[in-house]
């Protein structure tokens, strides 16, 4: 029923989660599902959905706050514990039973960690299990996983479970951290292999074109102090990151995903905005120079009046142009029939203007007024034409500041996104009981 009611709420948040296999989970016989991903509430959620066999997960009381979630994860058989708390016992007795138990690779660990590090409670696991029973066989299965990169708030969820590990019968009575280790090792190597890691020259992209962009930061945020003397140009990725990278390559590959995507959308950003501060300070001014400018300048303020004058005459004519559709770069009519619509609208409003100024003022006025009517329109082109370039640049250079705090608003998203990602990276593994 759980199940069920999962499958429609998932349904309705329009998630997918697609399921491919090497392998046939649901034959009988108990199961380690090993998963190449951190734990998290939301990939419990997707796996318990995906894999079509009851299946009893491991996950931190940590990632479930709140009593419906902690209800819920008990109704879907999710096995909540602490760290330090004794939960091995619950957990080999489901593979004991002939049970699924899935389990989620360790809290990465990057450095001063052992080559099977992050498999060490799966591996810990199964061989106290087989330990337990002699004669116990558990097919132990690496399963890949990949959350779409905005999170788990949409998007597609994939799992590909590989094929069963093929391991050495063992005769201990007793936990074998022999065993514990080979298989750890074993279970670590097939994890490298993810069907969703990226390949190594795209990762060997992403690394620098992370360090350019963190880089580039540095020296922008040094050169707004004043008197700073340090140069950014000898900076380069430390190790800690480069190993990180490289482990959430197979353990993690949707946060280097969403960590491409807020690069990519940082530099987009950052290049739009160099690309306006060029074009205000490197363009000619559309006025030219010298007697030229003051010509214009002379111009622009002694013609303003007129050009009011010509848009307040114009007002109404530009209204029905545009509400019929004249100003659309993509109206289907032809441009004869365009041209035709133009002269007769503004020959109709400037017969109206005509006969309703006769009625108030009387002839002469309306003759004064009939002739200023296409002077004023001419000239309120001349003027608009005149006046749009540095219209534009003045518009340009007012958005640049606005555009400066956006690139450092997405700048500071990237710089916590990656930190949130290093200081979960940080954490120890818990060893094997």
């Amino acid at each position: 029923m759980w199940r069920r009611i999962l499958a429609w709420w998932f349904a309705i948040k329009r998630q997918t989660v697609r399921f491919m296999e090497a392998a046939d989970v649901t034959l009988e016989g108990p199961a380690l599902l090993a998963v190449a991903h951190p734990a998290d509430w939301m990939a419990a959620l997707v796996l318990v959905l995906g894999i079509d066999r009851p299946v009893r997960c491991l996950v931190p009381k940590r990632l479930v706050q709140g009593f419906v979630r902690r209800y819920l994860a008990r109704s879907l058989g999710i096995i909540l514990h602490d760290e330090g708390e004794t939960y091995w016992r619950e957990a080999t007795w489901v593979l004991g039973a002939g049970g699924t138990l899935l389990v989620f690779a360790d809290d990465m660990v990057v450095t001063g960690s052992a080559p099977g590090a992050t498999a060490a409670t799966a591996a810990g696991l199964m061989v106290s299990a087989e330990a337990q029973q002699p004669g116990l066989r558990i097919a132990t299965y690496p399963v890949h996983l990949f959350l779409s990169a905005s999170g788990s708030n949409s998007g597609e969820a994939l799992i590909y479970v590989d094929s069963a590990l093929v391991r050495p019968v063992s005769a201990a009575a007793a936990p074998d951290p022999a065993a514990t280790k080979a298989l750890s090792l074993a279970l670590e190597s097939r994890w490298r292999e993810n069907a969703f890691q990226l390949q190594p020259a795209d990762l060997e992209m992403f690394l620098r074109d992370l360090e350019e962009a963190l880089r580039t930061g540095l020296q922008e945020d040094w050169a707004s102090r004043p008197e700073w003397k340090q140069d950014a140009g000898g900076f380069v990725l430390s190790r800690f990151v480069s190993r990180w990278a490289s482990q959430a390559n197979y353990l993690d590959p949707e946060a280097l995903v969403r960590l491409r995507k807020l690069l990519d959308d940082y530099r987009g950003l950052q290049r739009r905005c160099a690309l306006r501060e060029l074009e205000v300070e490197g363009a000619d001014s559309p006025m030219g120079a010298g007697w030229r400018r003051a010509v214009i300048s002379l111009e622009m303020l002694l013609g303003l009046p007129i050009a009011v004058y010509g848009f307040l005459n114009h007002l109404l004519i530009l209204a029905v142009l545009w509400l019929g559709g004249s100003f659309k770069p993509n109206r289907t009519r032809s441009a004869a029939t365009e041209w035709a619509f133009r002269a007769v609208t503004v020959l109709a409003f400037y017969a109206i203007q005509i006969a309703l100024m006769t009625h108030w003022r009387g002839r002469a006025a309306a003759g004064y007024y009939a002739p200023s009517l296409p002077v004023s329109g001419a000239y309120l082109w001349r003027y608009v034409e005149l006046v749009r370039p540095q219209a534009r640049l003045l518009f340009i250079a007012l958005t640049i500041p606005r555009l400066k705090r956006k690139v450092q608003s997405f700048r500071d998203g990237l710089y916590s996104e990656l930190e949130s990602r290093l200081a979960g990276g940080r954490k120890t593994a818990s060893p094997p009981r």
